[in-house]
C-alpha cells in the first residue's frame, strides 16, 4: 500500500464486554461496501478522528482487517505484522482503554496549579504526572501479550493514557509536559513475562501468532531464517530456552492442522529465559542439521530435528542439579533420556575445574511410530563425563 495509513493497537476487551464489531465469512461482503460510523465501537471511531485529525484516509484494525473466524486469514495476516505496524505513518494506541466499547478520547481531571511570584516572573507548579511505566507499560493494553511486537515494530506511537498523551519513537518518549524520557523498548523485548503475560483472552494455539511479525523483523535484520520462535543464525543459543521457574510450563494443545515441536517454547505457556552461555566463550558444535535446508517453503517442513544423541551417564539427584525441567512430571522415568550437545564453554568451571557443556534434554516418545523420534523435556549445563562418546542420530518432534 502506497498511501498513509495509520494502524490501532487496542483490547478488544472480555468475552463479557461484547464481541463488538468484527469482520467475519458472514459480513466481509457488507463491510467492503460500508461499514455505518454509528455501529463502530467507541475505541475504533476515536482512532477515525485521530486519523482524520493527521490527514491520512486510511486505518488499520486488526479486528476488521483479518477474518476472525477463518483460521487460514488468520494465519497469513499474522505474517504481515511485520509490515502492518512497520509500515504504518503512526500507531495509535488505546493504553487507557480495557475493551473497545471504551474509548480512549475521554475527558481529563484538570490539573491543579499553583502560582508563585518571583523576581523573575510568575512560577507556575503543579502535580507531577510523567509516569511513563505506570501510564503505559503498567496500563491494561500492555496487560496484552500481542503489543510487544506491535510496539516494538512501530516506527512511532502515540499512547492515550487516563493522564496524557506520550509519544514513543526510536529517539525516546515525548510527555505532553515537553518532558523527555528514554526509551524502554530494550527491555520488553527480553521481558520473560512474554509470551505468558496478557494471553488468557486469547485461544492457546493464538499465542505463537502473536511473535510472528517481531521474528519476520529479527530475521530481516540478522539475514537469517527463523522459525518456531528460533532464529538458525543464533539456533544454538535460542534453543537453550529454559523455563523461569523449572517445570512450570505447560504444553498448549494445539489443534490437528497446527503442529509446534516440543524443542520450541512456542510449545507452552509460561514465562522462559535463556541459558547464560557467555558470548565470545563458547565453542558450538553442529550437533543439529540445518532443518531449514529441507525446504524453501516453512509448510514443507514438519518441525523436526535431525540431531546427534549421547546417552546420559549420570541420573538421580546429581542430575536434578544441573539441569532445568520444561514441565512437571518430565523427570518420571529417566531410562529414555539422552543429551544432544550443542555447545562447550571455554573456561573451566571454578568449583570443579571442568569444562561445562550445554546440552538439550529429550526423551523416547512412548507412542511414536519410529523408535528414533524423542521430545524435548529441559536443557542442563553438564560435564564430559556426564554422557557417552557415542552418539546415534534421532529425530526431535
Amino acid at each position: 500500500m502506497s498511501e498513509p495509513f495509520t494502524a490501532l493497537s487496542h483490547c478488544w476487551g472480555k468475552p463479557i464486554d461484547g464481541d463488538g464489531v468484527t469482520l467475519n465469512t458472514i459480513n466481509i461482503a457488507d463491510f467492503k461496501n460500508t461499514i455505518p460510523y454509528s455501529t463502530l465501537p467507541k475505541s475504533f471511531q476515536d482512532a477515525i478522528r485521530i486519523t482524520r485529525a493527521l490527514h491520512i484516509s486510511y486505518l488499520w484494525i486488526d479486528s476488521l482487517c483479518i477474518i476472525q473466524n477463518d483460521g487460514k486469514d488468520w494465519e497469513r495476516e499474522a505474517g504481515r505484522m511485520e509490515y502492518v505496524f512497520s509500515s504504518a505513518y503512526c500507531t495509535i494506541a488505546a493504553t487507557s482503554a480495557s475493551s473497545s466499547m471504551q474509548g480512549f478520547l475521554r475527558q481529563r481531571r484538570p490539573r491543579s496549579c499553583v502560582t508563585v511570584k518571583t523576581d523573575a516572573g510568575p512560577l507556575y507548579l503543579a502535580p507531577f504526572i510523567d509516569n511513563f511505566k505506570k501510564d503505559v507499560e503498567e496500563g491494561v493494553l500492555n496487560s496484552r501479550g500481542w503489543v510487544l511486537q506491535e510496539r516494538a515494530l512501530s516506527r512511532r506511537t502515540i499512547h492515550f493514557t487516563s493522564t496524557q498523551m506520550y509519544w514513543e519513537c526510536g529517539d525516546g518518549i515525548q510527555c505532553e509536559t515537553l518532558a523527555q524520557l528514554r526509551n524502554p523498548q530494550s527491555q520488553i523485548i527480553g521481558d520473560a513475562e512474554f509470551p505468558n503475560s496478557g494471553l488468557q483472552y486469547y485461544r492457546d494455539e493464538r499465542i505463537r501468532l502473536a511473535v510472528l511479525g517481531l521474528e519476520t523483523r529479527l530475521a530481516q535484520a540478522f539475514k537469517s531464517i527463523a522459525k518456531y520462535g528460533v532464529i538458525w543464525k543464533f539456533f544454538e543459543r535460542t534453543i537453550l530456552w529454559q523455563a523461569a521457574v523449572p517445570g512450570d510450563l505447560k504444553r498448549i494443545q494445539y489443534s490437528t492442522e497446527t503442529r509446534v515441536p516440543t524443542w520450541s517454547w512456542m510449545a507452552y505457556t509460561g514465562n522462559i529465559r535463556f541459558i547464560d552461555a557467555p558470548f565470545g566463550f563458547v565453542t558450538w558444535f553442529p550437533s543439529i542439521d540445518n532443518p531449514f535446508e529441507k525446504a524453501t517453503i516453512s509448510k514443507a517442513w514438519d518441525g523436526s530435528l535431525i540431531a546427534e544423541a549421547n546417552d546420559l551417564a549420570i541420573d538421580g539427584p546429581d542430575l536434578g542439579k544441573r539441569i532445568t525441567l520444561d514441565a512437571q512430571g518430565d523427570s518420571s522415568d529417566t531410562s529414555t533420556w539422552k543429551s544432544v550437545v550443542l555447545g562447550r564453554g571455554i573456561v573451566k568451571s571454578q568449583k570443579s575445574g571442568e569444562l561445562p557443556h550445554y546440552v538439550i534434554l529429550i526423551r523416547q516418545v512412548s507412542s511414536g511410530k519410529d523408535l528414533n523420534d524423542y521430545e524435548r523435556v529441559g536443557v542442563g549445563v553438564l560435564e564430559r563425563s556426564h554422557f557417552s562418546l557415542l552418539s546415534v542420530r534421532v529425530r526431535i518432534i
